[in-house]
């Protein structure tokens, strides 16, 4: 008796074989958004979502899985844009 063998052949690759494509947004004035940008939405609705929420540098960095250098610049930016604000205790916060 032999056994029989059946191969399949796949018409399309896996959906986890494919490879992500890159998404092409743009702003309204047709340019792209800059990286920091993007991290400052993500950080800001963070903020929004979790009221009361404080976070030191140290925590923030780990949190949104930057590096302490990014993150403190970026952070800085949001407290000169009036975005946060940063207490004497170091932490960062609503306004």
């Amino acid at each position: 008796m032999t056994a029989r063998v059946h191969h399949f052949v796949s018409r399309s690759p896996h959906p986890l074989d494919m490879k992500p494509k890159p998404l092409s947004i743009r702003t309204l004035d047709g340019r792209r958004p800059h990286r920091d940008d993007d991290v400052k939405d993500r950080i800001r609705g963070e903020f929004i979502e979790m009221r009361g929420f404080s976070p030191t540098l140290e925590q923030a960095a780990r949190l949104f899985d930057l590096s302490r250098e990014e993150c403190g610049g970026i952070l800085s930016s949001m407290v000169q844009e009036g975005a946060l604000r940063r207490d004497i205790d170091g932490r960062y916060r609503l306004p």
